[in-house]
């Protein structure tokens, strides 16, 4: 078993492999973008709606965030029945087929409907990413991919920032705003099923060791548990950055451009993982010094009451925040004995708990703000984002020496 492990890590990456990889990662850009966009549109969905007040538009976000948590589970029972191909070929097709349902949506309710289902492809789509990596990537390039996937929602945001804009006043309507968009997604979507491969992922002789390893075994490993609590503070934190400081009126400067800076950092951040992974190949420091400095730069950009400060703080958020992120990723991928179908349990396992709690952190620091204010909040959210520094000194280290 151990030769065949070795064998099947020594893959040399294709072209065909590098095409699935392109497939997938701006599949997943544009459902960032599409899904901002929608976001962008509240006022003008409300109208249509004929909605009074924005608490009718939490009910959106309450939607997603089911969604996301369900779908996290099923990912592995999904790849267990589809296989590969149809279990990411399904997931896409929920993006685009959510995005049609809330575009011809007669009603508010049905619009929710639609935004569910856009979540819950969402949420398959990113646990997938982690069994094509190891599918299809020898290890010396999956930090590469890795730190890839790991910014594509980023790079979605920055997509966003730059064309909604000026699609939402070239069609005018939200309607054809979103189909733009969905339209993207579309085609994306036919490119895989040309191009993707509806292949067994596991060998035949270790098939029936997998079969057996659910997500209740996957609870049962105290690393599965520990990574979901590291990355939820930096999750709570990012989300908090989005969608709380730019109306919290503490920016002393415009938000909207300190959360540009937040995701042109985040590119950078993976373009300096990308060259960290060819140099160094140990996971802990990376993320443990990150997290620190993360904390630290958000605890500046708060309080700072010069634009200069305020704006190399931003830029160092998003360096912080996503240099580390491959490390993170590939601490499940390098635990012994890990196959595509059984990593899938544990990421699925991961981003379902992660936003779990994000969910009950993002809930307690919006009372907070209601009891105390926004810096409360903004506190609180920097409090939390401690779990990336600390949860350093808690999960195994993965990465061997290159020496």
């Amino acid at each position: 078993m151990k030769d065949q492990t070795i064998k099947q890590n020594k893959t040399k990456t294709s072209s065909r492999s590098i095409i699935i990889e392109a497939i997938m990662f701006f599949t997943y850009a544009f459902f960032a973008v599409n899904w901002i966009a929608g976001s962008t549109l509240t006022p003008q969905i409300m109208e249509y709606f004929h909605l009074e007040g924005f608490a009718s538009a939490t009910l959106i976000s309450n939607a997603i965030t089911i969604a996301k948590i369900i779908g996290n589970f099923t990912a592995a029972v999904v790849l267990n029945k589809l296989l590969l191909k149809k279990s990411i070929g399904l997931a896409s097709l929920l993006i685009v087929l959510g995005s049609v349902v809330a575009i011809f949506a007669p009603s508010y309710s049905v619009f929710i409907l639609g935004r569910f289902i856009m979540g819950f492809g969402g949420a398959l789509y990113v646990v997938y990413f982690s069994p094509i990596v190891i599918k299809y990537f020898s290890p010396e390039t999956r930090p590469t991919v890795n730190a890839l996937n790991s910014v594509a929602y980023n790079v979605g945001s920055i997509i966003a920032l730059v064309i909604v804009g000026p699609v939402i006043d070239w069609l005018q309507t939200w309607q054809y705003s979103m189909g733009f968009f969905v339209a993207i997604s579309g085609i994306l979507f036919i490119l895989w099923v040309f191009m993707g491969e509806d292949v067994e992922i596991e060998k035949k002789d270790t098939k029936v060791v997998e079969e057996k390893y659910t997500i209740k075994d996957a609870m049962k490993e105290k690393v599965n548990w520990l990574l979901p609590l590291t990355y939820s503070g930096l999750l709570t934190f990012y989300l908090v950055l989005l969608n709380i400081f730019p109306i919290s009126g503490s920016a002393v400067i415009d938000a909207k451009s300190l959360s540009a800076l937040t995701a042109i950092g985040g590119v950078i951040g993976t373009l300096i993982a990308i060259a960290l992974s060819k140099r160094y190949s140990k996971r802990l420091p990376v993320i443990r010094i990150c997290g620190l400095l993360m904390t630290l730069s958000g605890l500046l950009m708060f309080k700072a009451t010069n634009g200069v400060v305020a704006s190399i703080a931003a830029l160092a958020i998003g360096i912080c925040m996503f240099t580390p992120m491959t490390s993170l990723v590939m601490i499940p991928q390098e635990l012994p004995n890990m196959t595509p179908s059984k990593l899938t349990q544990v990421m699925g396992l991961f981003w379902a708990i992660s936003y779990i709690i994000e969910t009950t952190l993002y809930f307690i620091i919006g009372n907070v703000i209601d009891l105390k204010g926004y810096g409360a909040g903004l506190n609180l959210a920097l409090i939390a984002s401690l779990t990336f520094f600390l949860g350093s000194f808690l999960l195994p280290e993965t990465g061997k020496s290159k020496n």
